[in-house]
């Protein structure tokens, strides 16, 4: 059926459903089945359309539902209703509703076409009713018109709080929903006219109560294969048919009757197996190529019946029905129907015989989409566990085989892998989870390969995901056919993974289920591969960070041009120092240093020549240290020393002599110059009874310029003590 929205915005693209959009759906597919069983018990008209009213409002996702149609005067009213604000609806939005008259009632009256405003009350359509409507906080109206007997009977209003409310499938359901009253109000009306029609009556009634039973199984049928096998027996159960049968094509294209019951249902359904591929003239090959009803009230003499006959006057088959069964969009198979009496598939038998392979159709669909949701909803757990694992994962390692890990466990999957090529084109496994895990790690895939059609080669040639819904069945993969099957693998699929925007590594995943990679599974997996490479990419800029503030704190604290402690680390390597020379009781000593006359060095030979000496000059202090010694640049020529684990001051005497020695020798300069340098050192020892830890470098400082004012040429040391 078409429909017009008006929502003030432009159309957009029908997008796949997400899951809580698919539990919309599916619940909202319940209230219809749930309602189709409504339409088979309901007694009487009213009773009919208020508890249809009351179904939807149950689903929990419209706000107000409400069910008109013209009275005498032409005024569409709504006459039944359900929600909070249901006798609102009756009372102000009935009285004053022409037909055609430029509203969405009237307008889905006149036109015959879904009236849908998402955005109420902004709606020209609407402008006499959006005081009321404001006040009753109405955002979205659609509007549905009900055909009984092909003509428009009157319309179902659904209303919602919320703005944007209906989209394309909600209101497909809806669409249905509508369908199913006008269906059910054209049986009431059937029901009027056959009063007088008795055996009918009795005929009808029978099936109506095998659809009530059929209403109640299907909403308790565990399976598909209960399902099929209890529809059967219910619709025979009640006497109306002497045999139901229900089939589907196999693999090779033979429609077979694998469910069944009523007489001699066994040989029977067995018997009626042909080929949807060829030209078979046959009742139920007619309405599996023409999608439609096809029946028989003579059989035995029908020439559509001639490969089937089989006396069937000594079974008593007189008449057969048969009748499109949808799933998922599709034809999938047939429900088939006998009976004993002749001309007994009347108009309105068929209609019913439709309508419950319809219901029965749409069964499997509710079946399909619980399964569907299921597997995504624990497609989406493993992807809930993914974040966790990419925040915490500290390597690729840990990441790939929690991941691999999780996924396994989900129970989509009986094994999951994480592969890449080694420099010889072979896939080396990274992680691998689940089932056949040595056999899998055995199993040889290799790139250089041309005849190699695995997925993993495909996936990583085309750097794109690559499926197979049945891999039994597929030529290009018998090569590995067996290594899958031997864990139960059905259907595949492989995912390349970007690091840095280059392939890096496949992921493969192997299913139990057939066509387990529809659209959506696809999207969810490429999801995962794309976290994935998200996690690689955050590893390494984590990697590169973690490289870069180690550097940055270096940098900080070191002096770039000889590698040495600089000024702000000075602080706290004497307050560490002092504090282990107390702790340990012994001394430490706290040096100044200086170049004499480093000036005329930078004016003599240049800044890079200063800047090579100063980089010697630095090499020979840290040569001359001990391993407990410190050596730092304050900056220019200035240097401090720290010595410690002293036993008495003779030793920071001791070592001063020694570094004197190795600074006087003569230093080379780019340009093979060399020059000969004196240095002046004034230090103080800690602890030495009358010096404080946090005195002891201004102590150091005030020794190195008393040793400065002496000008002797020659490298000397002094101790704050001796001046």
């Amino acid at each position: 059926m078409s429909y017009t929205m008006a929502d003030n915005s432009a159309p957009t693209t029908p997008r796949e459903p997400l899951p809580s959009a698919l539990f919309r759906m599916n619940c909202i597919y319940r209230a219809l089945l749930e309602q189709e069983q409504l339409l088979v018990e309901a007694t009487d008209r009213p009773g009919l359309l208020n508890s249809i009213c009351e179904r939807l409002i149950a689903t929990g996702f419209f706000d107000i539902v409400g069910i008109g149609s013209p009275d005498a005067d032409g005024l569409v009213r709504y006459h039944h209703a359900a929600g909070r604000q249901a006798a609102e609806l009756i009372q102000t939005f009935s009285s004053s509703v022409k037909q055609g008259a430029g509203t969405l009632s009237g307008e889905a009256m006149s036109s015959g076409k879904i009236q849908v405003s998402n955005h109420y009350l902004t709606d020209p359509r609407t402008s006499s009713f959006q005081a009321n409507a404001r006040k009753m906080n109405i955002n979205a109206w659609a509007s549905i018109p009900i055909v009984v007997d092909n003509a428009i009977w009157g319309v179902l209003g659904v209303i919602s709080h919320k703005e944007d409310f209906f989209d394309d499938d909600m209101l497909q359901l809806l669409s249905t929903s509508a369908m199913l009253i006008g269906r059910a109000l054209e049986r009431r009306n059937l029901f009027d006219r056959l009063k007088d029609r008795s055996v009918a009556l009795e005929r009808l009634n029978s099936l109506y109560q095998a659809m009530v039973e059929e209403s109640k199984f299907i909403l308790s049928a565990p399976d598909v294969n209960q399902l099929l096998q209890g529809t059967c027996e219910t619709l025979v159960a009640k006497g109306t048919f002497l045999l139901v049968g229900i089939g589907c094509p196999d693999e090779t294209g033979i429609m077979r009757y694998r469910y069944g019951a009523g007489l001699a249902s066994e040989e029977i359904t067995q018997g009626f197996a042909f080929s949807v591929t060829d030209d078979t003239q046959t009742l139920s090959s007619e309405a599996w190529r023409t999608q439609s009803m096809q029946y028989s009230n003579d059989y035995s003499n029908d020439p559509r019946a001639k490969s089937f006959n089989r006396e069937p006057a000594s079974r008593n088959i007189n008449a057969l029905a048969t009748a499109p069964v949808y799933r998922g969009g599709v034809i999938w198979g047939l429900l088939t129907v006998v009976s004993g009496h002749k001309d007994f598939f009347d108009r309105h038998m068929l209609n019913l015989l439709t309508s419950c392979a319809q219901m029965l159709g749409r069964a499997l669909d509710s079946m399909d989409m619980k399964s569907r949701l299921e597997r995504l909803s624990s497609l989406y757990k493993s992807l809930s566990v993914q974040g966790e694992i990419i925040l915490e994962s500290p390597d690729e390692n840990t990441l790939f085989t929690q991941t691999v890990d999780q996924l396994a466990r989900g129970g989509l999957f009986v094994t999951v892998t994480a592969a890449r090529p080694n420099r010889s084109g072979v896939f080396e496994y990274i992680a691998i989870a689940g089932k056949g895990a040595d056999d899998i790690q055995k199993h040889r895939v290799s790139l250089p390969d041309g005849e190699d059609k695995s997925l993993l080669a495909q996936a990583w040639r085309e750097n794109q995901l690559c499926w197979v819904t049945d891999y039994a069945t597929d030529p290009e993969l018998r090569k590995h056919h067996q290594v899958v099957q031997s864990v139960g693998g059905k259907s595949a699929a492989a995912v390349p993974i970007n690091r840095k925007g280059h392939i890096w590594a496949v992921m493969g995943l192997i299913s139990s289920y057939e066509n387990l990679f529809d659209q959506e599974m696809r999207n969810l997996i490429s999801r995962v591969a794309l976290l994935l490479g998200h996690a690689l990419d955050e590893i390494d800029l984590r990697t590169r960070l973690d490289e870069e503030l180690t550097q940055q704190a270096w940098l900080a604290g070191h002096d770039t041009l000889t590698g040495l402690p600089n000024r702000s680390s000075l602080d706290g390597f004497i307050e560490k120092a002092a504090a282990r020379a107390q702790r340990q009781k012994t001394l430490m000593a706290v040096s100044m240093m200086d170049v004499n006359d480093f000036k005329l060095i930078n004016d003599t030979y240049g800044h890079a020549a200063g800047d090579a000496f100063l980089r010697a000059l630095a090499g020979r202090i840290k040569n001359a240290l001990r391993k407990t010694d410190s050596a730092l640049r304050l900056g220019g020529d200035e240097f401090v020393i720290l010595l410690e684990d002293l036993r008495n001051p003779e030793d920071a005497k001791a070592y001063f002599t020694r570094l004197g020695a190795v600074l006087d020798e003569p230093f080379s300069l780019p340009g093979n110059r060399c020059i000969s340098v004196s240095v002046s050192i004034g230090y103080c020892v800690f602890p030495d009874g009358s010096t404080e830890s946090n005195a002891v470098l201004r102590q150091a400082d005030s020794a190195l310029y008393r040793v400065k004012a002496c000008k002797t040429g020659r490298t000397q040391w002094r101790c704050s003590t001796e001046l």
